[in-house]
C-alpha cells in the first residue's frame, strides 16, 4: 500500500511579504547605500527602539541567537570551570553558546508531555560547578518557568531563556 502525500498549508509567505515588501526594499537599499552592514545606523536605531519597547535602558543587537546566548552568559561571568544546564533536545546553537564561553554544557532530559526541560531532572543535575540554566521553549510549548525559577533561586543560578 502506498501512502499519498498530502500538502499541508503552513504559512503564506507571499501574502506576508506582500504587505511589507516596499518597506523591506527601502530598508535594504538604505543599508546597502550607507554600507552600514555592521554596527551601522539602522542597528543603532533598532537598539534604541527595542530598548524603549522593552522599557530597558539599553539593548544590544547581535547577529544570531547563538551570539545572544553567549553574550548573556559572558555578561554574567560564566566561563571555564562553570557548568550550564540545558535540554538534550535543543538545537546545537544553545550548546555551542555555552561552549564558546569555556563552560561545560550539561544536558538534561525533557518532560515527555511538553518536550521542554523537566524541572526534577534539572534539579538533580545541579552541582557545585553549576552557574546557569538555559531552559528552551520549543514547539510553542513554554518551559515550566515557575518551577525552573524557583529551583534556580534556591541555588543562586543565572536563568537565560532560549525562546527561538
Amino acid at each position: 500500500m502506498t501512502a499519498e502525500m498530502v500538502e499541508v498549508p503552513f504559512v503564506d509567505l507571499a501574502a506576508q511579504y506582500g504587505t511589507i515588501s516596499e518597506e523591506i526594499g527601502e530598508a535594504i537599499s538604505r543599508v546597502l547605500s550607507d554600507t552600514g552592514f555592521i554596527l551601522g545606523r539602522d542597528l543603532s536605531l533598532f537598539e534604541e527602539e527595542f530598548a524603549a519597547y522593552c522599557g530597558a535602558e539599553n539593548a544590544v543587537g547581535v547577529d544570531s541567537g547563538t551570539s545572544a546566548l553567549e553574550l548573556a552568559l559572558r555578561a554574567y561571568g560564566v566561563g571555564p570551570g562553570d557548568q550550564v544546564i540545558t535540554v538534550a533536545n535543543t538545537f546545537i546553537a544553545t550548546v555551542l553558546a555555552i561552549s564558546y564561553t569555556g563552560a561545560t554544557p550539561v544536558l538534561v532530559d525533557i518532560d515527555p508531555q511538553t518536550y521542554t526541560m523537566d524541572p526534577d531532572l534539572f534539579q538533580a543535575a545541579i552541582t557545585t560547578q553549576t552557574r546557569a540554566v538555559i531552559p528552551v521553549h520549543l514547539y510553542g510549548q513554554p518551559a515550566d518557568m515557575d518551577a525552573i525559577l524557583e529551583i534556580a533561586r534556591c541555588h543562586r543560578l543565572v536563568v537565560i531563556e532560549d525562546a527561538c
